[in-house]
């Protein structure tokens, strides 16, 4: 009797497990979502020909990022870079710092002092194509298309402009970084290394031909934790400007033309309906 029980437990527990997911009952939030943790924090530090740190929050599963850098160019003299890159679902935000530049004479070197921010807000044509495309299919197309747009959301955060060109040398190959065990992954031809933990990068490394090098690595990791709302929206202050880029705007048009190109050599079967 026990071993009956037993065999009819597992079977329950097989089919459980292997219980197909049903795609037309989601929205598009619940299918494309990069990461697989719904918000968190990261803080990186950068060495190498720059030297910093960058921040990373995110909610929404990734769909909402706020990328924050600030760092030196040790290579070219201490000059400070500090840029914000801010996605939510309709928009994508672009923010760099200004700085003056002061000779001082006595040290023979340069002072850079902050000041304005200046910055642009385009839509977010990739989400918002998706999501139109999505919302038009039928439940048999949701349920065909679903997994391959779920495949996709990671493979944006390998660096699609690699296709084909990952790999990863070995399953077991893993990098533990601020606790967390990273997947590795190289980029065939090149000496480039990409740390995902869970869809979420927690570092790479870059070397180039001419020399260049580059190192970010994660040295501070918060899982869902509740990120404030202000966060994912444009940058704020009596000395940031924003300038928006509406449809209308050549530079959105053209992007939207790279965007739609670049979904039919990914997912070509969203555009066969």
């Amino acid at each position: 009797m026990k071993r009956i029980l037993l065999a009819v437990a597992l079977a329950g527990f097989v089919v459980g497990c292997g219980k197909k997911k049903d795609y037309s009952k989601l929205s598009i939030e619940e299918v494309f979502r990069p990461y697989d943790i719904k918000s968190g924090y990261i803080k990186y530090k950068v060495t190498g020909d720059e030297e910093g740190y960058e921040e990373l929050w995110w909610d929404d599963y990734g769909i909402k990022t706020h990328k924050h850098r600030d760092v030196v160019s040790v290579k070219f003299g201490n000059v400070p870079m500090e840029g914000w890159d801010i996605g939510t679902k309709e928009w994508l935000y672009s923010y760099g710092r200004r700085y003056k530049k002061n000779y001082i004479r006595k040290e023979l070197r340069y002072e850079y002092i902050p000041d304005s921010i200046i910055g642009s807000a385009r839509p977010n044509n990739l989400f918002l194509i998706l999501k139109s495309r999505w919302e038009k299919l039928s439940p048999e197309q949701k349920n065909k298309l679903g997994p391959k747009i779920e495949k996709f959301a990671k493979e944006l955060q390998l660096g699609i402009v690699y296709k084909g060109m990952i790999q990863k040398p070995n399953q077991l190959f893993v990098k533990k970084i601020a606790g967390k065990k990273a997947d590795v992954y190289k980029v065939k031809g090149r000496d480039i290394r990409l740390f995902i933990y869970k869809g979420i990068p927690l570092g790479w490394e870059v070397l180039t031909e001419s020399g260049a090098q580059i190192f970010v690595e994660a040295v501070e990791v918060k899982e869902n934790i509740k990120v404030p709302p202000d966060k994912f929206g444009p940058l704020k202050g009596p000395k940031v400007k924003t300038v928006i880029y509406t449809d209308d705007s050549v530079a959105v048009q053209q992007e939207k033309i790279l965007i739609n190109e670049m979904l039919k050599t990914y997912l070509p079967e969203l555009f066969e309906f």
